[in-house]
């Protein structure tokens, strides 16, 4: 191990010199983890070799691959990180003007449900604003401090620059033949004390297709009772689904990405709407990353992330959308999520 100081300068140097790199901390730790290396270009039949992966949402695009045999980690400090950096950016980020459209669509979508067999469709924007690349370990300081209970993780290749997020929801994890995932879906403000209808039955859709999705490639499937976990400013439910399986980490990869948390059910119907109505590309959001090792892994879905390019910094956000939505509390959802990315770059 390295110390705080070192680590963050390792990161750096390994930017000015455009080598690959992806620094992460999984959720509750204090260990703060660098693999870096070529960057491997792959595409969705996932490589063997232990490493790291950071696939996009779109299943016929290529992520890449950074092996773990060149790696430094710290032990991070329990007082967090004072950073010093001089920031004048009192900006008010106002996404206002992309509410009309926000709130039309939405509103299509809800009628497209209610005419068809869609029972749920996750309709997700990006917002772009000013921010600058040189400034990234200031960024995951603060990203680190705010959410010790998420994946926190900083990536940077120089095709891309850097995506850099903090993500509540784990896609998959396989240890020894145990798989366990959870379905993550519905949001509150942390202050509204009860759920409503429209968040519980989005739950249900989510964890009744992961199941129906498992069911080849696993026994002993079980579904944990849901429970309110928090992200940053929100609530979601959670419930936990775990069971065992000999199938390789790509083939249930495969029945299960993009899963309804992100896409929709019926999935194919849904994603071929998402390509329809959605004005950009996704790219890495709501695709997933982490470690890969044989048949083993522990894989997030990247929520809560922001896109780095010099001197602006595109986040994406998105909400799932019932026939029980409403679209002001979609726009108004969607708004506190922002902030997940918007504390930690403006803090």
């Amino acid at each position: 191990m390295v110390s705080n100081i070192a680590f963050f300068t390792k990161l750096k140097s390994l930017h000015s010199q455009k080598i690959p790199f992806i620094a992460f901390r999984l959720p509750n730790s204090e260990e703060l983890v660098c693999y870096w290396g070529d960057g491997q270009i792959i595409n969705n039949s996932l490589t063997e070799k232990p490493g790291f992966i950071m696939m996009p949402f779109e299943t016929n695009k290529k992520g890449y691959f950074i092996g773990n045999d060149k790696m430094f980690s710290t032990k991070l400090s329990e007082g967090g990180f004072s950073n010093s950096l001089n920031k004048t950016l009192n900006q008010n980020l106002n996404f206002s003007a992309f509410k009309e459209v926000y709130i039309k669509d939405v509103t299509e979508i809800i009628n497209t449900i209610s005419k068809s067999e869609l029972t749920k469709l996750v309709y997700s924007r990006s917002f772009e604003f000013g921010l600058s690349d040189k400034n990234f370990n200031y960024y995951l300081k603060n990203l680190l401090s705010l959410y010790t209970n998420a994946f926190c993780y900083l990536f940077y290749h120089p095709k891309e620059n850097f995506w850099m997020g903090a993500t509540p929801e784990t896609l998959l994890e396989i240890q020894n033949k145990k798989i366990t995932t959870m379905a993550l879906a519905g949001t509150k403000k942390k202050e509204v004390a009860r759920w409503g209808d429209k968040e519980i039955l989005e739950q249900k859709i989510v964890v009744d297709e992961i199941k129906k999705n498992l069911i080849p490639f696993c026994k002993n499937i079980k579904a944990e009772s849901s429970i309110t976990v928090n992200a940053g400013k929100i609530d979601h439910l959670k419930t936990s689904i775990s069971g065992k399986t000999s199938s390789s980490p790509s083939e249930i990869i495969a029945s299960i990405h993009p899963t309804p948390a992100v896409g929709g059910v019926p999935k194919e119907k849904a994603l071929s709407i998402i390509k329809s109505i959605e004005r950009y590309d996704r790219a890495f959001y709501s695709g997933y990353l982490g470690k890969l090792s044989d048949c083993n892994c522990c894989l997030f879905v990247n929520l809560r992330c922001v896109h780095i390019q010099k001197n602006k910094g595109e986040i994406f956000v998105g909400g799932g959308i019932t026939k029980d939505s409403n679209p002001e509390k979609e726009w108004e959802e969607i708004m506190n999520k922002s902030k997940t990315i918007l504390d930690a770059v403006f803090k």
